[in-house]
């Protein structure tokens, strides 16, 4: 994506920043229309719904672009079309985690990813391990037990429990594609990895919406197309508007607003106080984050903070 000539640093950090506050609002979409709809809301629907509405708003202008660039190698685009699954999965199983238990273990355990590919990278990039790493590795799996409080008992233990498992799971699919993408991410424009992705991952969420899972009422469906318009669609566009101007290594600080909005939102609006303990094992979870960030070159930090729930799975040359 071409820098826009208007647009300054000052404004490409508030274009992040404004980013990552949107990704941290799906539940103040999701959480309504299940309340409001007569069946269960499935996971995979709400996925489905955000995905399409990103891929038709995002198409036009990818084509538009790419058409620029030519003919890319076959393997670029299995690369992308394998990021559109993983993406799918990511989505799914953090959406999952999200109706499964409270925000902050949902958000918090998916908040594992930029760990995990740091980890990945010198196995599967030949990159060097970093001891700050290990580090982070450590603060976030402490953390994410503290978080959990798993000496507690009954229902609301369990359902930590398998929150926790789905969102980790989310952040492995996550860290998947970084992985994968990183080897072909020099051959695509931001927008287009954005756009191409989708089609993939959409064939693989429409076959796990379970049967009538389409029949929605109206407002439900409104509240869905709404969710992926904004944090979205909007919040991707905005991302990378932001990042076209400002290096990577410094934006990806804001990227961290994300869980602390979501976090703060299922604390105001949904009632979900933490105790102390958790409150400080969720604050270990995110400074593990932060470290790997900091630690990372801008090129990695860029795939590793693209999005949450991933939606916008890139890698650019930000200046």
């Amino acid at each position: 994506m071409q820098p826009h000539p208007t647009l300054g640093p000052r404004a490409g950090y508030a274009s992040v920043a404004i980013a990552a506050v949107l990704w941290g609002t799906f539940s103040l979409f999701f959480r309504p229309a299940e309340r409001m709809s007569r069946a269960l809301l499935a996971p995979a629907t709400e996925a489905f719904a955000v995905f399409a509405v990103v891929f038709v708003v995002t198409a036009p202008f990818a084509w538009r672009q790419g058409r620029m660039l030519g003919r890319r190698p076959a393997r670029g685009w299995a690369a992308v079309a394998f990021t559109g699954v993983g993406d799918a999965l990511n989505a799914l199983l953090f959406f999952w985690a999200m109706q499964t238990t409270s925000l902050s273990i949902a958000v918090l355990s998916h908040y594992l990813a930029p760990v995990l590919v740091a980890l990945a990278a010198p196995v599967f990039l030949g990159e060097r391990m970093k001891r700050a790493t290990w580090i982070a590795l450590a603060l976030a799996l402490t953390g994410l037990g503290l978080l959990l409080e798993p000496w507690r008992a009954g229902t609301s233990a369990r359902a930590a429990l398998a929150g926790a498992a789905l969102g980790a799971g989310s952040a492995f699919f996550y860290a998947t594609n970084m992985i994968v993408f990183k080897r072909v991410q020099h051959l695509f424009l931001p927008l287009e990895v954005l756009a191409w992705h989708m089609p993939t991952a959409l064939l693989v969420l429409f076959l796990c919406v379970p049967r009538g899972g389409f029949s929605l009422e109206p407002q439900v469906a409104g509240l869905l197309a709404a969710a992926g318009l904004i944090p979205g669609a909007l919040a991707g566009v905005l991302f990378l508007r932001g990042l076209a101007r400002v290096p990577a290594s410094r934006a990806s600080v804001f990227t961290l607003l994300e869980p602390l909005v979501a976090v703060g939102i299922g604390v105001l609006v949904w009632g979900e106080k933490p105790t102390l303990v958790a409150a400080f094992g969720a604050s270990l979870v995110l400074s593990g984050a932060w470290l790997v960030l900091k630690s990372e070159t801008p090129e990695a930090v860029l795939n590793m903070v693209s999005t949450q729930p991933s939606v916008v799975e890139t890698g650019t040359r930000a200046e």
